[in-house]
């Protein structure tokens, strides 16, 4: 995906950005809004990206989906909260060389992996993950560059509160890179 056919994603059908306002309702909107935003990924990694953001499907399945996806990565933080906090006792540059490496060549694509999967144990396959960041690291990489830009560009468009909403869809990038590699598979 190239990086302009990623900025102007949201826009292809704009009613889908309301649903940022979800996440005014005290308590569960967080959880509402994180639903919404594994439908977008799932409807990404399905191949639907051409029809924009995902028809929202209801409160209660929406709530319901944000809540398991929040679930299945805690276990996932705990550990890496753990591991890195035990290499940086001994080595605080280590510990924290770690964390980074983990944050920028783990995570992402095993919050994509966990969004489709549906499944806990999602977060830890390792192997899966890290064999489709290595099949195309080039690839993987540029992913890394659209996304940094993306949200670089949403937060300048919070100033005009439109990147607000269009932050909800900054993991596209990644999210099709994982399904032209068969992530999904």
């Amino acid at each position: 995906m190239q990086f302009g056919e990623g900025l102007k994603y949201p826009w292809i059908r704009p009613k889908g950005l309301t649903n940022i306002f979800w996440a005014l309702i005290p308590l569960l909107g967080p959880f509402i809004v994180m639903g919404y935003m594994v439908d977008i990924i799932n409807s990404v990694v399905s191949g639907q990206k051409s029809q924009g953001l995902p028809t929202f499907r209801g409160f209660g399945a929406t709530l319901g989906e944000g809540f398991m996806y929040i679930l299945r990565i805690i276990p996932i933080l705990i550990i890496v909260s753990l591991l890195t906090g035990v290499i940086g006792m001994a080595n605080e540059t280590l510990g924290q060389i770690a964390y980074f490496l983990v944050l920028i060549f783990y995570f992402p694509l095993m919050v994509i992996n966990v969004m489709v999967k549906k499944k806990i144990s999602a977060t830890f396959e390792v192997r899966h993950i890290f064999g489709i960041v290595f099949k195309n690291f080039g690839g993987y990489i540029g992913a890394l560059v659209k996304t940094i830009g993306y949200f670089f560009i949403t937060g300048l468009l919070t100033i005009v509160l439109v990147g607000i909403p269009m932050g909800m869809s900054g993991y596209i990038y990644f999210a099709e890179f994982y399904k032209d590699l068969g992530g999904n598979k």
